[in-house]
């Protein structure tokens, strides 16, 4: 009779390569080393041990003591090394159902705390690995391929060769003999690589199942051989009864019972030593077969016995069918064909429940394709739908791209149009300026012909006086005042072209900037500029008051303008008035100093003296010019101007300039 227990095949999680791999090795880093990230690890290594030797009293204390550490430090990769190691722990005791709520919990703690790849693959390793085992073999070989997938895009190494097991037992159950062939030894290549023991013990145990099926016991022997090798150097107790009663069972088929009976007795011992059924129940029933051969029937029925027994408690119709039907074999052979026919009703009764299983397993494989088959159909339903949101959102995005276009070209006109404003703006501004130069320019143009009307009329007038007093009567004119006189016009003849070469230099420089250049200028020397220009051919006597020797801070040639034009003007007014006098006058009023020239005229009303204020009179060469030029002149070095005239008395015309620099 042939059976096959299930292998626990599976990688239980990674764990850092500093990390020990030996029981003892293992106990002394618990016992020394602080309680780190590390420390959990090696509790998940020494807990993999001792629960695959059985011990799962000790597994669950130190699994708990893992869940306390991983939660004082907030390691995500220790609560899932906890859940996990509990799914491996129910795997192991040949709780399928139960180990795959811990794995599929192990697999969400992955995705909560972004666990790596590594673990990642040992998830859905396991996941693939409990499906095979529940019989879900479509589940099992999706998963297996996933991750195999999975490790090729990532370019990931195997961390163990089940996902290759998967598929090939896969293949197995269809009889592809030849193409799971290729995954197993794919598989042992990854173990050998890995250098892991068990899992090499594993590998080679498969393929020497696959080569039993195939009849071919000597390749099996070779290889189950290899596996206990690999097993024992692992001390992987229940892979060692696995193979002992494997190697038993082909040493019986080979008719060498002696070493049939050997593997299996040892086979035995350690089964009913880690309290394994599942193991005890296939070794018990090899072992009827060993004796039932060599007509043993008393040790065959005792084996059998047992065997029966545990496939009832553990309800394994299917095994029941067997040890039945053995037992009904062995008692006919006796003799016994009572006994004979209850074993028979018996097996029958568990074929018809093997039946009924094997129905309603074929149902739920069918309400299982059905259901896959059906996914399926919603998948390309979504996926028609998907690509019809697609091609709605690409349309929707293409008018959105429209859109922004459209803006962008708007954006553009608009930001012509605004450049092109601004442009004009600048224009307009630079257009105004120059206007504004230009009339400044006209301006000055006017100011410096009333400048050169107003202040070289005097000295020329006095030239001309001498020059006609000279022609016309030269017999009043004794030699002493001739000489005078000469030497007068002389001197005045130099003032006028000192004040003229004055006047060219300020009028360039008022051309060019038409700005007042403001410094000290002592009151003295505008005084005796007034002195120098109509002291020649003048009736009118001028005289200066300035007792403390004033400065005002203002613009020297504007002032002896200003100051020449007012004494020309009172000059003038002067004409036919009986010892005309005009004085000038420096009074310092603190804040500021007034400049005073006084005369005993016939005085005038305030109409006369408007130019003086108001922009608005007319401007002729004649009349009204000098006024203009004061009063401009004088507002452009901020004097101030004040007028009182008196009929019959006089006229007093002030400027009041500031003291300060």
């Amino acid at each position: 009779m042939k059976k096959f227990l299930p292998l626990f095949l599976f990688i239980f999680s990674y764990s850092p390569c500093q990390i020990p791999k030996s029981l003892d090795s293992l106990k002394t880093y618990i016992d020394t080393k602080p309680k780190d990230t590390n420390y959990v690890s090696a509790l998940n290594e020494y807990a993999f041990i001792i629960i695959k030797n059985g011990k799962y009293e000790e597994g669950k204390k130190i699994i708990t003591q893992m869940e306390l550490l991983s939660k004082q430090l907030n390691y995500g990769s220790g609560f899932y090394k906890s859940t996990n190691m509990k799914g491996v722990m129910e795997f192991v005791k040949q709780n399928p159902e139960k180990a795959m709520e811990y794995f599929k919990n192990a697999n969400e703690i992955i995705l909560k705390y972004k666990l790596p790849n590594k673990i990642y693959q040992n998830s859905l390793n396991n996941i693939g690995i409990i499906y095979n085992q529940m019989g879900d073999r479509e589940n099992a070989t999706k998963y297996a391929i996933k991750l195999i997938d999975f490790q090729e895009k990532k370019k990931l190494n195997p961390l163990k060769s089940s996902p290759y097991t998967q598929v090939g037992d896969n293949l197995k159950f269809y009889k592809k003999y030849n193409e799971a062939l290729q995954y197993y030894q794919k598989a042992l290549q990854i173990e050998t690589d890995l250098k892991d023991h068990v899992g090499i013990a594993i590998g080679n145990n498969r393929i020497g199942n696959l080569y039993e099926d195939l009849k071919n016991n000597k390749a099996a022997l070779n290889y189950f051989k290899k596996g206990l090798f690999f097993a024992e150097k692992a001390d992987y107790k229940l892979l060692k009864c696995e193979l002992l009663t494997n190697l038993g069972r082909i040493y019986q088929k080979e008719n060498d019972f002696v070493k049939a009976e050997d593997y299996l007795k040892k086979a035995e011992v350690q089964s009913r030593e880690l309290e394994a059924t599942q193991t005890l129940k296939v070794v018990c029933s090899n072992l009827g077969d060993l004796y039932f051969s060599q007509k043993k029937y008393q040790l065959s029925k005792k084996y059998y016995l047992e065997a029966l027994q545990i496939a009832k408690e553990i309800k394994d119709p299917e095994f029941s069918y067997s040890a039945n039907q053995a037992l009904a074999d062995l008692f006919e052979k006796e003799g016994d064909y009572k006994k004979a026919f209850t074993y028979k009703v018996d097996a029958e009764i568990a074929k018809d429940s093997i039946f009924k299983i094997k129905t309603l397993e074929n149902t739920e494989n069918l309400l299982r394709k059905y259901q896959t088959e059906k996914k399926e159909q919603e998948i390309k339903t979504l996926s028609t739908q998907n690509k019809l949101k697609n091609l709605q959102i690409d349309i929707a995005n293409r008018k959105i791209y429209y859109a922004f276009a459209g803006l962008f070209l708007l954006s553009c006109i608009g930001f012509l149009f605004y450049k092109q404003s601004e442009n004009r703006k600048r224009n307009n501004l630079k257009l105004s300026f120059l206007n504004q130069e230009l009339e400044k320019a006209n301006k000055t143009k006017t100011q410096l012909f009333g400048i050169l009307n107003h202040d070289l009329r005097s000295p020329l007038a006095g030239l001309i006086h001498f020059l006609q007093l000279q022609k016309d009567s030269p017999e009043i004119l004794d030699e002493a005042t001739k000489q005078r006189l000469q030497n007068k016009t002389f001197g005045a003849a130099e003032n006028l072209l000192v004040q003229m070469e004055d006047l060219l230099l300020w009028s360039k420089g008022q051309m060019e900037h038409f700005e007042p250049k403001k410094t000290q200028v002592p009151v003295s020397q505008i005084f005796q500029d007034i002195a120098d220009n109509f002291s020649f051919g003048n009736k009118v006597k001028i005289s200066f008051e300035n007792p403390e020797n004033l400065q005002v801070f203002t613009d020297n040639d504007y002032l002896k303008t200003i100051t020449r034009n007012l004494t020309n003007n009172a000059i003038k007014i002067l004409d036919k008035i009986e010892n005309p006098t005009i004085v000038w006058k420096a009074i310092n009023h603190k804040s500021f100093v007034e400049l005073m020239i006084i005369d005993n005229g016939k005085g005038a009303t305030p109409e006369k003296f408007r130019a003086l204020f108001d922009e608005n009179v007319s401007i002729g060469i004649k009349t009204g010019l000098g006024m203009h030029l004061i009063r401009d002149l004088s507002k452009a070095i901020d004097a101030e101007i004040s007028v009182n005239s008196v009929e019959n008395v006089g006229t007093r015309i002030s400027l009041i300039i500031e003291n300060k620099k």
